[in-house]
């Protein structure tokens, strides 16, 4: 990431770097070292290129008037081109140096800070580093050469140490244990809990119950005390690396920030002594000569030469000194992470017995867990039979079928039940009314539609002398008509319900299936994302949540200046529409993360990607002002919020 960074902010000043051969230059004959040198330059700057230009150029002094150099030779055409790249190479590794300490100093706070926020991780942490504490104490003892004896471990000799009602004093064994107390004060507060006032009647039995709650309570609270106080030391010991580790930060980042300022110096330096090595007018070049002042005075806070090649070995040297510098800080007061070894060693330590017994407790078990999984491959394949491939079988059969089988009643038996009536009836009419033909035809037509009124005539004829025309009548006959035709009408009415169903059917065949298609669903997006390895989109959840964090850091950064312990800004730098160097630094920072994002994680050649960096783009230029910037980041929450899910990380809608 940093040197994605350097690379970018830096391109535009290559095409100044470059070698330019005038028609007057004079070629010689003894340039190939330089040559060499040149080309060698050309690839990605590293300290070792850069010590080897610097020790060339200063077997090669053409700046201090080499006799017989002529101003147009190639020979100082190509002397200027490594000068001018040695600088450039030089200020890329400044920038690449810082930045990386920076950000590796922030990743740093944040994990120490991830640790402190989570009373189970520091129980985890502490537990992770019981073994180095425990050899801290060990290293003590043999180099007092203490004798230790098991009575100092019985509970009465550690709860004089804890349960002291004074503030605890600091032996050497807790120094060993938490070495962050050797620079703190010579005591600790105790977390001894207030005890009650004592009763004015002591001889009341309410008084003794008082008494007796009261110490109990109190007891309870010493031993909740006792537990949690390692906590607590580990707690502050993460609180106070973390602090640390953002004072590094800052620092770095503000020297960062004024490297950042210096660019402009660069650039006019650069080309100046790019032109005059194209017309060979000059051989110094005091622009250089004065970036290179203030080079010096931004990274190394001194100088003690004057001359272009004197600054340059000072600055490399610096550098070299300030990496081992800043590693002895981070070692001397241990504020990088634990090894991977330290932070896996538990799992490590319990993981082969657990194996073992599951190993064990599996072997023991296996005809039950061969059961087990029987039952459940019969339970998938009946799930999928019945459940999925029959119902969307049948719903293939509904498509293609049409529905022209009944559900409820057939077709065939309630054109069975009619004319059943219509032949009942026309019987009737034909022996009781002694209708002909035509009458009958109509009758029959009649009945179709439902209309009995020839029947319900007799019927009401009948039922004046129902006994009679029981016996002798067509009473029964006439009921049993009327029993025939609210058979019809049931049959009519089913009939009409499986018209219904019928419509319907293919709705209810997918009703069916839905509930297995949705059990597939879910169960086959579950096992996708727990079996995939590829990260969601625009590099999943993780990524873009630290994105969001990210823009959040830099708009608050805008408004909120922030400085170091060291610094008093008065009230109008505060509200100055200027940016300081530390306020420029941090920013980098976030930037050079966004930056990275969105070439590793954003969708190569589209309008996302490219508008994205744009806006970065926007963001990292010097010229622009604090009140720009933040529009510009309006201009990002509004663009690129939605798309990139920073409202529902956010915790809510857009109000924007």
């Amino acid at each position: 990431m940093t040197s994605n960074f350097a690379v970018h902010y830096t391109e535009r000043l290559i095409p100044l770097t470059r070698l330019q051969l005038s028609t007057q230059t004079k070629p010689t004959s003894d340039g190939g070292t330089l040559k060499s040198t040149h080309a060698m330059l050309q690839g990605s700057p590293s300290k070792a290129t850069v010590q080897e230009s610097v020790d060339f150029l200063c077997t090669f002094s053409v700046r201090e008037d080499k006799p017989g150099l002529q101003s147009e030779s190639e020979e100082l055409v190509f002397y200027n081109a490594v000068f001018r790249k040695t600088i450039f190479n030089l200020y890329a590794l400044a920038v690449d140096l810082y930045l990386e300490e920076s950000s590796a100093a922030q990743l740093d706070a944040e994990w120490w800070a991830d640790i402190e926020q989570s009373t189970w991780s520091v129980a985890s942490y502490l537990l992770q580093s019981f073994p180095s504490r425990l050899r801290r104490v060990l290293q003590l003892i043999q180099a007092q050469k203490m004798s230790v004896r098991p009575s100092a471990f019985c509970p009465s000799s550690v709860a004089r140490f804890y349960w002291d009602a004074a503030p605890i004093r600091l032996n050497p064994f807790t120094v060993a244990l938490f070495p962050y107390l050797r620079n703190q004060s010579c005591s600790v507060a105790s977390f001894s809990p207030v005890t009650a006032g004592k009763s004015t009647r002591p001889n009341s039995l309410v008084a003794l119950a008082e008494k007796i709650r009261v110490g109990v309570m109190y007891s309870i609270q010493r031993v909740i005390s006792f537990l949690l106080f390692p906590l607590r030391l580990a707690r502050e010991e993460c609180q106070l690396r973390r602090k640390e580790l953002e004072k590094v930060r800052n620092e770095r980042a503000e020297v960062l920030g004024k490297l950042l300022e210096l660019r402009p110096l660069l650039a006019n330096g650069l080309e100046a002594d790019f032109n005059g090595s194209i017309t060979g007018s000059s051989i110094d070049n005091q622009a250089l000569t004065a970036f290179l002042f203030e080079f010096a005075v931004v990274t190394s806070g001194d100088v003690s030469q004057k001359a272009s090649l004197p600054l340059i070995e000072q600055l490399l040297g610096a550098f070299k000194n300030h990496g081992i510098i800043h590693n002895a800080y981070l070692d001397a007061h241990d504020l990088r992470r634990p090894s991977r070894l330290t932070l896996l060693w538990p799992r490590l330590f319990l993981l082969p017995p657990l194996m073992l017994y599951c190993a064990k407790h599996i072997y023991a078990s296996r005809a039950t867990l061969a059961d087990l999984m029987l039952d459940v491959v019969n339970t998938v394949q009946n799930f999928f039979k019945g459940w999925l491939f029959d119902p969307i079988k049948d719903v293939l059969m509904t498509i293609r079928a049409g529905g022209e089988d009944g559900v409820i009643v057939r077709r065939e038996a309630v054109a069975a039940d009619l004319d059943s009536l219509e032949r009942m009836t026309l019987a009737l009419a034909r022996e009781k009314l002694s209708y002909d033909s035509t009458q009958l035809e109509a009758l029959s037509q009649q009945i179709r539609h439902g209309d009995l009124t020839a029947v319900l005539k007799i019927y009401e004829e009948d039922i004046k002398n129902p006994v009679k025309s029981a016996i002798t009548g067509t009473l029964l006959r006439s009921m049993f008509i009327q029993v025939q035709k609210a058979k019809v009408d049931l049959d009519q009415a089913l009939a009409g319900i499986d018209k219904l169903l019928k419509s319907q059917e293919l709705t209810f065949a997918f009703v069916g299936v839905a509930p297995a298609l949705a059990v597939i669903y879910v169960a086959g997006g579950f096992l996708g994302r727990l079996l995939s390895i590829r990260p969601g989109r625009y590099g999943g959840k993780l990524r873009k949540t630290s994105v969001w964090l990210a823009m959040r850091r830099i708009e608050r950064l805008l408004l909120f200046q922030p400085k170091l312990s060291h610094h008093h800004h008065d009230a109008e730098n505060l509200h100055s529409d200027t940016i300081p160097a530390l306020t420029t630094g941090l920013l980098v920072l976030s930037l050079a993360h966004l930056r990275e994002y969105a070439l590793t994680s954003l969708p190569a050649r589209s309008r996302l990607r490219e508008g994205f960096l744009e806006d970065i783009e926007d963001l990292e230029d010097p010229g622009l002002r604090r009140s720009e910037k933040l529009r510009i980041i309006d201009r990002m929450w509004k663009s690129w919020g939605k798309e990139l899910g920073w409202y529902d990380l956010a915790g809510g809608r857009s109000t924007r």
